[in-house]
């Protein structure tokens, strides 16, 4: 049984990689964690200290190689990290790599600890047993740059000062950080687009700012449309070149209703064929706009964004209901119901009775956000679901109670009767064509003259207990 209508997860660029920081994975593997990324505290993505923990952990701590507290005269300097150019990492390689050395955006698998300059461990992967992989897009600037210098099979201590130490704005007070670090190995990431932080003339614009170009024609002939589902991998980098999310990287491809990405993503993926591999610039919207290619969260970049989309499959989907003319605002006449969500009866119904807590109802349904695109439609499913009237979101419980067997309303949800403003969730109000399938009549009871069922192992007739 649904508990509601679907709640649909939007693309959430930043989170799947990006989410979960290096710092993080370390810890959690420490810790018995299981591993879960989407409840990494914002300033996670870093080998870094945790404000919170005031001394190591007895099953982590770990002797460092030489003193943190300064480092050696003859480490090496590196300076010109973009996010603070005045900023100084030290480096003392300790044993010799070879081979090539990992790019900025490359995903590294490592080993390492990490201390405080008093000497306290704050992780460990020796804890773990096993190294953790990671694109150094996602760590602390200064760690990063310090690993693009060094080969595989190298170690070394770095020394990174707090203010390239963070990826993004530490929770508590920022730290000097100490670690020790080996490379074990890393794989490329794809090859950062020459024309990432300008968007070039010879690119394709659409009215709604997109702009894109061909990278690799595709073999496909026809192109998805916002019902279909699609399976493709994607790359994206902000304006300086950063990754900031790959499904390539993860070497898993993502499948996804269109109408759930973005609506850059969406539109870009309607003009290409499998096969086709494109590049994509969504310039951000003015504060305010109705509509926007991108939706905003934490742990975007700034700026524009650019992608590669390569569209691997389309799962042909079912047309879904175009969005009412009145989708952004309720007309004048619509009703209210006590909680505030208006609603308006398209078809009424032919029941009687009204519904109430705790009935089971089947409904149909089609939802779209205030701006008309949909979200969720059982259209989709090709079929209706059943839920408890009290567990639907508030404001369905209330539009439902309004309502008779069969009979069709029109729902305007403010948000916070709907999705309360939830990451990858329309925000607004939205808007709900819901029918009223049925009121699911109850199981008949159980007749008073069946014997109840004997407990398994139970004695048989007359013989003694103890």
């Amino acid at each position: 049984m649904s508990a509601g209508p679907a709640r649909p997860a939007r693309a959430r660029w930043a989170s799947t990689i990006g989410g979960a920081a290096l710092a993080l994975a370390v810890a959690g593997g420490c810790r018995g964690s299981s591993g879960r990324k989407a409840a990494a505290p914002a300033d996670a993505g870093v080998a870094r200290p945790t404000a919170a923990r005031t001394g190591p952990a007895p099953s982590m701590a770990v002797t460092p190689p030489l003193p943190v507290a300064q480092p050696p005269a003859d480490a090496e300097s590196i300076t010109g990290v973009p996010e603070a150019p005045t900023a100084v990492v030290k480096i003392k390689r300790l044993t010799a790599g070879s081979g090539p050395r990992p790019g900025r955006n490359d995903l590294v698998t490592i080993n390492l600890d990490g201390w405080r300059l008093n000497g306290d461990t704050f992780l460990s992967t020796r804890t773990r047993h096993r190294p953790v992989q990671q694109s150094l897009a996602m760590l602390a600037p200064g760690f990063a740059v310090a690993v693009t210098t060094m080969q595989k099979g190298e170690k070394a201590m770095l020394w990174v000062p707090a203010a390239v130490g963070y990826n993004g704005t530490p929770v508590g007070p920022a730290e000097d950080a100490v670690y020790q670090v080996e490379l074990i190995d890393f794989d490329a990431a794809p090859a950062t687009p020459p024309d990432v932080a300008a968007i070039p003339p010879t690119a394709k614009r659409t009215a709604s700012g997109l702009a894109s170009l061909m990278v690799t024609p595709g073999t496909g002939k026809v192109r998805p449309r916002s019902y279909d589902g699609v399976t493709f991998h994607y790359t994206g980098w902000s304006s300086t070149g950063r990754i900031f999310d790959s499904s390539e990287l993860r070497k898993r491809p993502k499948q996804s209703p269109m109408y759930r990405e973005w609506r850059g993503i969406e539109e870009a993926l309607t003009q290409m064929v499998v096969g086709e591999r494109r590049r994509v610039w969504l310039p951000r919207a003015a504060p305010g706009a109705a509509t926007s290619l991108v939706e905003e969260q934490a742990g975007l970049p700034d700026g524009t964004l650019c992608f590669e989309l390569t569209l691997l499959e389309i799962q042909p989907g079912r047309p879904i209901p175009a969005a009412p003319a009145d989708v952004a605002a309720p007309p004048a006449d619509a009703l209210a119901t006590p909680g505030g969500v208006r609603y308006r009866v398209l078809e009424p119904g032919t029941g009687a009775v009204h519904p109430i807590d705790t009935d089971i109802v089947e409904v149909e349904y089609t939802g779209w956000a205030a701006d008309g695109r949909p979200f969720d439609s059982t259209v989709i499913r090709g079929q209706p679901i059943k839920l408890m009237v009290s567990r639907a979101l508030p404001g369905w419980t209330e539009g439902i109670k309004t309502m008779v067997a069969g009979q069709t309303s029109r729902l305007w949800v403010p948000e916070a009767l709907a999705f309360k403003g939830e990451p990858g969730q329309p925000h607004g109000t939205v808007v709900f064509d819901l029918t009223l399938v049925q009121i699911v009549p109850p199981p008949p009871p159980v007749p008073a003259s069946a014997a109840p069922p004997k407990p398994f192992g139970a004695p048989p007739p007359g013989a003694t207990t103890p």
